[in-house]
């Protein structure tokens, strides 16, 4: 096997667990152009559409809280298939329906595929990645999550001659089923073989993406590890200050994320859009295809430089960029009337929004929440990180409408530049640089900034 090899199996992880992302993009974006036509089928009032918007997150919250824990007990491939079958069910429920509950509820189902989505694939591609592409491995499901909103708004724009929002969501059933035939064919992860004391396997496992030089290193490092691990005299947990700090880093960075306004800027970009004066049903969706390309191109960039600049600076250009995009979209709802200036003008500033979002934030978020906990609560700290994460973007989607009504669209954009601001000072002062470092190395250095 020549080193090659040992790249290309790595890049076969990488797509593979990239289709979770597809997944997961596809359903956040899908929601903007279907609910135009859900709305002339089925009269929906306006509490009615924000909790569409938000059930997908919200059945996220749900899985998202019991997928770490059975990741770690029964692995992360079984999850990934576990994942596939529970979307496609909530995908054949919802495009069965005629009502606003049966669509509630595929939408429901729905998310608790993506959660646990949300959940296994990054794990799994921090501890099955070499830690030279870790980076891009890890940033490679936020490309194809931008991949797959883009892909979503495309199809809306396709399928909006023919008013059909069913074709738009049953397109997803794709990605859903390779990703779930492709799970029976992947290696499990090496590290979660190694600490449930499969050795030999994890070796093998390890083999398949590593040089023999860099698999002894690695193993070297989980021995050390789990030696240290062995010695301790009481079993860790979460409020030790060597991991109470970095969960607490992780925990920070996965709500602020949400915050800034991302998810729902992202499924209601049509309707704002109309609402700012482009009322076309095409233009409005034009305008979201083309913030969807910018995101999508960006992150690809973006997951370029990751392994070559680092995690920080990309995060500290993201944060005060995604800042001053929003206190811009912010002037123009305050001081312009909805008419086709301001319709454009905001196009101008959530393509600015994307641009820094995906620079920063989008990459790193995956990245930071996968990368700093340490070992013994991983896989549980991802959940609570990622529960959150979804919890936040569930809130903001069912009051959004509501507080628009209250503050108007320019009070929701300074409000959230606002939370974007605090992300940025958590960037400067608190999340370190783990460029080029291994996980177990990432750990040492938390108990040692932490020990007394």
């Amino acid at each position: 096997m020549t080193l090659d090899r040992y790249h290309r199996f790595s890049i076969f992880i990488i797509l593979f667990a990239g289709l979770g992302g597809i997944l997961y993009g596809y359903d956040i974006g899908i929601i903007a152009g279907a609910l135009i036509f859900i709305k002339q089928e089925i009269v929906l009032t306006h509490a009615q559409i924000s909790t569409l918007v938000a059930a997908v997150l919200g059945g996220g919250s749900i899985a998202i809280l019991i997928a770490g824990p059975l990741a770690d007990r029964f692995g992360r491939r079984r999850m990934i298939s576990v994942s596939a079958i529970i979307f496609i069910v909530g995908i054949l429920l919802l495009v069965s329906s005629h009502h606003f509950i049966g669509i509630l509820i595929g939408r429901l189902i729905e998310g608790i595929g993506v959660g646990i989505i949300t959940v296994i694939i990054p794990l799994y591609l921090a501890e099955s990645a070499p830690s030279s592409i870790r980076g891009m491995g890890v940033t490679a499901f936020q490309l194809f999550l931008t991949g797959g909103i883009l892909c979503a708004y495309l199809f809306s724009l396709i399928f909006a001659p023919t008013h059909s929002w069913r074709a738009m969501f049953l397109c997803s059933l794709v990605p859903a089923t390779l990703l779930g035939i492709g799970s029976l064919l992947i290696i499990e992860s090496p590290r979660w073989l190694f600490f449930k004391g499969k050795k030999e396997q994890a070796l093998q496992a390890l083999s398949n993406s590593r040089s023999a030089q860099e698999t002894e290193h690695d193993v070297f490092l989980m021995t050390q590890l789990e030696i240290k691990n062995n010695k301790k005299q009481q079993k860790e947990h979460l409020f030790q200050r060597h991991i109470l700090f970095p969960f607490a880093i992780a925990l920070a960075v996965a709500v602020l994320t949400q915050l800034t306004g991302i998810n729902v800027f992202l499924q209601l970009s049509t309707l704002i859009l109309q609402h700012s004066g482009l009322h076309s049903n095409v233009q409005s969706m034009l305008g979201s295809v083309s913030v969807g390309l910018v995101n999508f191109v960006i992150t690809a960039v973006a997951m370029l430089c990751i392994d070559r600049i680092g995690r920080k600076p990309l995060l500290l250009i993201g944060t005060g960029g995604l800042t001053l995009s929003l206190i811009y979209l912010g002037a123009i709802q305050y001081f312009l009337s909805p008419g086709t200036l301001q319709g454009y003008l905001t196009i101008s500033g959530f393509i600015f929004f994307i641009l820094f979002f995906a620079i920063g934030p989008g990459v790193v978020v995956w990245l930071a929440i996968s990368e700093l906990m340490p070992m013994s609560i991983r896989g549980k700290g991802i959940a609570i990180c990622l529960f959150a994460n979804s919890l936040a973007s569930t809130l903001f989607a069912m009051i959004f409408l509501s507080l628009v009504k209250q503050i108007g669209y320019a009070g929701v954009f300074w409000m959230c530049g606002g939370f974007t601001f605090l992300y940025l000072l958590l960037a400067v002062f608190f999340i370190p640089e783990t460029k080029d470092k291994s996980l177990e190395e990432i750990e040492q250095y938390f108990y040692e900034q932490q020990r007394i």
